[in-house]
């Protein structure tokens, strides 16, 4: 697992009522609104173009916290073969949150949990504990393997030296891989929003220069009431930074308007769209 230096202060208050503590803790333990959205969009698009991760591909959720859309992707990746083969696509899953401890405690064991589900390995009752003992992990990582999925966890803070630990290029990988940017509510204010575009747009960056097709989702409420992120100030952010981005979808019930945006990658060099439709 990498780490920023700057993110090793962990904060017991991570599981206390607050939502966010600037600096502290950025929110990762509870699942956000936005979320929900982007895990249901992706499993639209993988359930309607199945040949799009039937070839390698690099997932990368940044603030991951729950990794709610990565988990709906890991799980569908589980589902769609119950008996890996040698010559399975290689997939790299990068989950990244501010906090060591939410990865620990909360993104990692979420992705066993899955994976325990898909086994039938729960309790049968639907509660109780899961013993997660050594031959447990063991099995656990032997399987995705044989899966040929390889997951990687990154923490730290916005910026350029958490770009850097993005993984640009799996390892094992011959031919670069399409690259998956997804990440939802990360701009709720102006000082997060600037850090996470200049991050986003610097991952994208990276991947475009090792010759590979990217694409970033970010799903958000269309308004932050009282601290001033949103949309708007998103794609104006992009924008200043000479990147563009399209509402792909929104929604349409009472309330504040939620939206996810697909970041494009044509004022850095390349169009993105093929991504969409055949990767």
């Amino acid at each position: 697992m990498a780490e920023d230096p700057l993110s090793l202060e962990e904060p017991v208050a991570g599981l206390s009522s607050d939502d966010i503590t600037p600096n502290v803790y950025e929110g990762g333990f509870k699942t956000w609104e936005c979320s929900v959205d982007l895990a249901e969009y992706l499993l639209r698009h993988v359930e309607e173009n199945p040949s799009s991760v039937s070839k390698d591909i690099n997932f990368t959720e940044l603030g991951a916290g729950s990794a709610l859309s990565t988990l709906a992707f890991f799980q569908y990746l589980l589902s769609r073969t119950s008996n890996p083969q040698p010559n399975s696509p290689k997939i790299s899953l990068t989950v990244s949150d501010y906090n060591v401890s939410v990865l620990t405690l909360s993104t990692i064991p979420n992705l066993l949990l899955t994976w325990c589900a898909h086994r039938t390995l729960l309790p049968r009752q639907g509660s109780g504990d899961l013993e997660v003992s050594p031959e447990l992990c063991k099995e656990f990582i032997a399987d995705l393997e044989s899966r040929t999925i390889e997951v990687c966890v990154v923490s730290g803070s916005w910026g350029a030296r958490l770009a850097e630990l993005i993984p640009t290029f799996p390892p094992n990988t011959s031919v670069p891989p399409p690259t998956l940017i997804l990440a939802s509510e990360t701009i709720y204010s102006p000082d997060t929003l600037a850090s996470f575009t200049d991050t986003l747009i610097g991952i994208m960056r990276a991947a475009e220069k090792v010759g590979r097709t990217v694409v970033g989702l970010v799903a958000a409420k269309k308004m932050y009431f009282g601290v001033g992120g949103g949309v708007d100030e998103f794609s104006k952010a992009l924008q200043e930074r000479g990147g563009e981005a399209v509402v792909v979808w929104e929604s349409d019930g009472p309330g504040v308007g939620r939206a996810i945006l697909e970041v494009k990658a044509t004022c850095f060099g390349k169009d993105n769209d093929e991504w969409m439709q055949n990767v």
